[in-house]
């Protein structure tokens, strides 16, 4: 299995940024934005394979991580899984997953849900990532199954594109998000996360979701947001603040 990639930089944008837009000449198409109190933090494109046996993690509030994996096993058979780790690593985590629950203790959680873009993320049908083992005290953070090559569970045994709804609480309360994944489907189920993006605490949040306002942003091959293209300062600073993000993800 490769080395694990660990993305730390985070993602969140600062509400400086904003002042920087107003300056560039965008303060009227922003303002409702700038006094928003709630944020969406989107990551911009993604498009990170997953084939083969590996994985990588991917920021997200205060120092917690999406973490997805793919392993190979035998040679014609996948499977896909999705955990989030706290700022201390898997123990740490107080993440959930929209999905059907599974035999938790055997090692696979459950599999997560296929949703549809626009769908409301709530606490309904959130299964935790972790829990504690009935021997002993300890921990156990087992994520949750994409889908497994080996069965007919699952909601992505078909090729194609889905969401997958997820939360956290890295103390400040409790947060929504989402996954965009593109999956080729049984049985090697190689899949691709093509972008993601989760709300500040008590925000309410949807599938595919970029932004606030809850309206469209066309985003470029390179990551900017097309609203960002009325103030050239403010395209300036969101460019040099992505390239950032890309060069972490890359790492």
């Amino acid at each position: 299995m490769n080395s694990q990639k660990s993305v730390r930089k985070s993602v969140t944008l600062p509400n400086s940024r904003w002042a920087a837009y107003a300056v560039a000449g965008a303060a009227t198409s922003l303002a409702g934005l700038a006094s928003a109190e709630a944020e969406i933090h989107y990551s911009g494109h993604i498009n990170h394979r997953f084939t083969g046996s590996n994985h990588a993690s991917f920021p997200l509030q205060d120092g917690a991580r999406l973490v997805f994996s793919h392993q190979l096993r035998g040679s014609n058979r996948g499977f896909a899984h999705l955990a989030l780790q706290g700022p201390g690593g898997p123990s740490d985590s107080e993440g959930y997953f929209a999905g059907k629950p599974n035999n938790p203790f055997s090692g696979y959680g459950f599999y997560v849900f296929r949703l549809a873009s626009h769908h409301p993320i709530t606490r309904n049908s959130m299964g935790r990532s972790c829990f504690n083992t009935f021997t002993s005290s300890r921990v156990e953070c087992v994520g949750a199954t994409i889908q497994s090559g080996f069965g007919t569970y699952g909601e992505f045994q078909q090729p194609g594109r889905g969401f997958i709804a997820f939360s956290f609480d890295t103390g400040a309360g409790l947060q929504f998000g989402w996954a965009r994944i593109k999956t080729s489907g049984l049985p090697l189920v190689n899949f691709i996360l093509l972008d993601y993006a989760w709300g500040d605490p008590g925000d309410t949040v949807v599938t595919g979701q970029t932004s606030s306002s809850g309206k469209p942003q066309a985003v470029t091959k390179s990551g900017s947001l097309g609203l960002l293209a009325t103030g050239a300062q403010g395209l300036k600073a969101w460019r040099q603040q992505r390239q950032q993000v890309v060069s972490a993800v890359t790492e």
